[in-house]
């Protein structure tokens, strides 16, 4: 009988099932193990005293035991949330969770990157070689009269416009507002830039007559959001280099900006090597 016995446990099959069996009990322990880990939510000082400096950092005072309860019981809602909704898979193909942890890994990057303080050389080198970031934008100082269609057609105001610049070809009246409307905004403005006017007046002909006009010549009719403007340009300052010594702060921190842009693109340039890319979307045809 015993013979038999050890007979019916040397067939393979029987071994088989043996082992099938242990490895369903040993994977099954092993699963209610993790779960019940993945369950259990500890609260520890380290996380409390994170709290309370991050409550002090933001208010400038330490929380009351009322308000350091509320955040621990949001931290544990938090925390139960993110578990079941990792578990459901929520966060697989979410572009939103893909873009906020790529950021958050650049970050971190940026942060752990370190670069030594340039030189007088290397700042005065870099401010050379990038003429573009240290330019001063093409500006216009000008006056204009203004013509309003509030009350009238748009061809009236117009009219009026080109008879008011007929009036003014005989002086040397370089502003005259009272020929024209009450304006709600100023009647005269110094070096302005094509932002400033853009956001004052509108993206209109005004803008673009501003930068071609003659200067010192009264100019127009030329329209704007508001209705008719003849304008009179006193000056105009072309685009220049800001002269390095009065930037020179501000070309050091774009230095800096700039060398630690390029250490964060070698140190991606080096994960990339640990990838392999398969860009199938080539092959289709």
């Amino acid at each position: 009988m015993l013979s038999k016995v050890k007979h019916f446990f040397t067939e393979p099959f029987v071994q088989f099932l043996v082992l099938g069996g242990l490895l369903y009990i040993l994977v099954g322990y092993a699963q209610k193990l993790g779960d019940k880990q993945s369950r259990e939510i500890t609260v520890d000082a380290n996380r409390v005293g994170l709290m309370l400096l991050n409550y002090k950092n933001q208010t400038g005072n330490l929380p009351t035991k009322q308000q350091l309860d509320a955040m621990i019981d949001s931290y544990i809602r938090e925390e139960i949330l993110y578990r079941e909704s990792k578990k459901m898979g929520l966060d697989n193909d979410d572009e939103i969770v893909r873009r906020r942890l790529s950021q958050k890994f650049e970050f971190l990057q940026s942060d752990l990157t370190e670069v030594p303080t340039p030189t007088e050389k290397e700042i005065k080198q870099f401010y050379e070689n990038n003429p573009a970031l240290f330019q001063k934008e093409t500006s216009v100082s000008f006056s204009h009269i203004y013509f309003s269609t509030d009350n009238s057609t748009d061809s009236i105001a117009k009219k009026r416009a080109v008879l008011a610049l007929e009036q003014l070809k005989d002086t040397r009246l370089q502003r005259a507002p009272e020929m024209g409307d009450r304006f709600a905004l100023q009647y005269d403005y110094t070096n302005q830039a094509a932002l400033d006017i853009q956001q004052n007046f509108g993206g209109t002909q005004l803008l673009d007559k501003l930068f071609s006009a003659p200067i010192n010549t009264w100019t127009g009719p030329v329209q704007s959001g508001y209705g008719w403007h003849l304008i009179f340009v006193s000056k105009r300052d072309s685009q220049a280099l800001i002269p390095f010594e009065t930037i020179k702060d501000d070309v050091t921190a774009k230095c800096i900006e700039a060398s630690k842009a390029a250490q964060n693109k070698k140190v991606f340039d080096q994960l990339v090597e640990k990838y392999t890319i398969n860009r199938a979307y080539l092959d289709v045809k």
